[in-house]
């Protein structure tokens, strides 16, 4: 029995050979997955989460998760999309009928839409700006460098 120390991890060979063919078994279930309808492609969100979560890509001395999606001729926006679904099942925010039912681009849209609640600020100033010229450049440098003293002086005024 080998002990080999790896990413400061002990590890059986054993254990090292189950998770190399575990790996294999997850990405020949990716390839078949990516072949069939949207019943597969759930699957395939489901396959590409706990790969990228587990670093399973590492194995084949792939140095990215880009790079592996790249192998499987999945675009990488469309990799990440499924990531963000996967999150969003893994966190209860959407479920598996509302992906089947709906297509992938809809439960997309939805979650943006639960993500995105916060209340966006306008980037319109609410107070005006107020011009006005007055007589001697000595009192416009006057109530330029007392600005808090301007502002109390026009609203009591």
């Amino acid at each position: 029995m080998n002990i080999k120390i790896n990413n400061r991890v002990l590890a059986n060979e054993e254990e090292q050979e189950n998770v190399i063919s575990y790996y294999n078994s997850l990405k020949d279930r990716l390839k078949e997955s990516f072949k069939r309808e949207i019943h597969y492609k759930v699957e395939a969100i489901k396959i590409l989460k706990e790969i990228k979560d587990n670093e399973y890509y590492k194995l084949d001395n792939y140095n990215s998760f880009e790079s592996f999606v790249k192998e499987y001729k999945v675009a990488k926006t469309q990799a990440y999309a499924y990531l963000k679904l996967a999150s969003a099942l893994q966190d209860g925010i959407l479920q598996e009928d509302y992906i089947i039912e709906h297509g992938i681009h809809n439960s997309l849209v939805l979650i943006g839409n639960e993500r995105n609640k916060t209340i966006r600020k306008s980037r319109q100033n609410p107070i005006k700006p107020l011009r006005f010229q007055l007589k001697s450049h000595d009192s416009y440098n006057f109530y330029k460098k007392n600005a808090k003293f301007t502002s109390f002086l026009m609203d009591e005024l």
